[in-house]
């Protein structure tokens, strides 16, 4: 008969402590390892907020962040910029020279509901550097200049209106300094507009300040005058204006 040692517990009892050891040691480490977190996460603060990234061709100088660049010409050392919305409104034209200020200049034939695009924008580089933005509206085409004036660019005096759509920069006076051209039918006070719209087209020359120098002879249609679209006169061809 096999003797028993009544100081020694059975076999099952010492398997049930050792496991209820084990579990209780796993979930104090596990309670432990939680609060560690927990603890970190509070020491770092909360994770920033990240911006979202605007597209490259989005500025922030038209209404609403929404213009975008449909233009860019060098000119003497700056960079013009034609900006406008997707439309083609809002219009705005902003210049980079060598100072790290940009200048921005609203567009005035915007206010008369031009529509502007890729082709709006031309720029003659000279002893006073001009550029011309153009935009279509429902009767023709307008346009306005922006020059150079003791090396800071600003907005000419006047708006310009071709009832034939077309106009233009041209060093008419071979002067270094582009004359505006503006195409348009030769109409009379007493013309109606369906009569206007199909008379003789003359080109009327500017200077920059808004003086009329002259204009050409007559001609049938805007694409019989020399260089057209970017129409070439000479000084010579001038003539009173009618």
């Amino acid at each position: 008969m096999t003797s028993t040692n009544p100081s020694r517990p059975p076999r099952t009892v010492l398997v049930t402590v050792v496991l209820a050891v084990v579990v209780t040691f796993a979930a104090l480490l596990t309670v432990f390892l939680l609060r560690s977190r927990q603890e970190t996460s509070s020491a770092a603060g909360p994770l920033p907020d990240v911006p979202p990234v605007s597209g490259s061709s989005t500025t922030g100088d038209c209404p609403e962040a929404r213009c975008v660049v449909l233009a860019s010409v060098d000119v003497g050392g700056s960079t013009v910029e034609l900006l406008a919305d997707p439309e083609g409104g809002s219009a705005r034209v902003r210049v980079d020279g060598e100072s790290d200020s940009a200048t921005v200049l609203e567009s005035t034939i915007a206010a008369m509901g031009a529509k502007v695009g890729s082709d709006s924008l031309r720029c003659v580089a000279g002893a006073t550097s001009v550029c011309l933005v153009r935009g279509s509206i429902e009767d023709g085409a307008v346009g306005e200049v922006v020059v150079t004036r003791g090396g800071a660019w600003g907005p000419a005096d006047r708006p310009y209106f071709s009832n034939a759509g077309t106009i233009a920069l041209d060093d008419v006076a071979r002067d270094e300094v582009p004359e505006v051209v503006v195409v348009r039918h030769d109409c009379g006070a007493t013309d109606s507009v369906s009569s206007c719209e199909v008379a003789p087209v003359v080109a009327a020359v500017f200077e920059v300040g808004g003086a009329e120098l002259g204009c050409t002879r007559r001609y049938t249609s805007p694409s019989d005058i020399r260089g057209w679209p970017e129409v070439r006169v000479r000084e010579s061809e001038l003539r009173p204006c009618s």
